[in-house]
């Protein structure tokens, strides 16, 4: 349960530094939300090999 929360926390951390930063720089409003979509995955898939 503590990777989940710490990987939720990640994300939301990294969507909103991406949103911050690049998507009011650059125009490019919504990339926060597929920044943490992103990092989700990547720790679901790191996760699950982990395992193994």
């Amino acid at each position: 349960m503590s990777k989940a929360i710490l990987a939720a926390i990640v994300s939301l951390v990294l969507g909103v530094l991406a949103e911050a930063s690049v998507g009011v720089r650059w125009n490019m409003t919504g990339i926060g939300c597929m920044v943490s979509v992103v990092i989700m995955g990547a720790f679901i898939i790191y996760f699950n090999d982990k395992k193994k």
